[in-house]
């Protein structure tokens, strides 16, 4: 099995009010080519996929793109913990997905020691 570990993405930073979100994507885009090229079975996000608990509009629509890419464009199974800049309730709204996706967020501790089950 090959998993694509990633972390830290911080969708949203900005360095000296300059967004940072134009080379987000161009980061994205080199992942997906590597989950690609490499055929990964799954990627791993190991928290912060947001700079900070409560993304601006453009942060949020710029992740939901990138993970729909993946996940239900591309069809890689997905497997993501919130981080200390990540706000349990702003992912959660991702729950509805996971029931019908490949795709987990744990966004608590109780759910991120549970172990899960990938089906191919």
């Amino acid at each position: 099995m090959r998993f694509l570990h990633t972390a830290d993405w911080h969708i949203g930073k900005t360095l000296n009010d300059f967004s940072l979100l134009d080379d987000q994507l161009a980061t994205f885009k080199q992942i997906e080519a590597i989950a690609k090229d490499q055929q990964v079975d799954a990627i791993v996000i190991a928290g912060d996929l947001y700079d900070r608990s409560v993304p601006n509009e453009a942060a949020v629509k710029l992740l939901n793109q990138m993970l729909q890419d993946l996940n239900l464009t591309d069809h890689f199974p997905l497997l993501a913990i919130s981080g200390n800049h990540n706000a349990v309730a702003r992912l959660g709204t991702w729950a509805d997905w996971f029931v019908h996706h490949p795709f987990l967020c744990n966004t608590n501790i109780t759910d991120a020691v549970t172990p899960i089950t990938i089906q191919f």
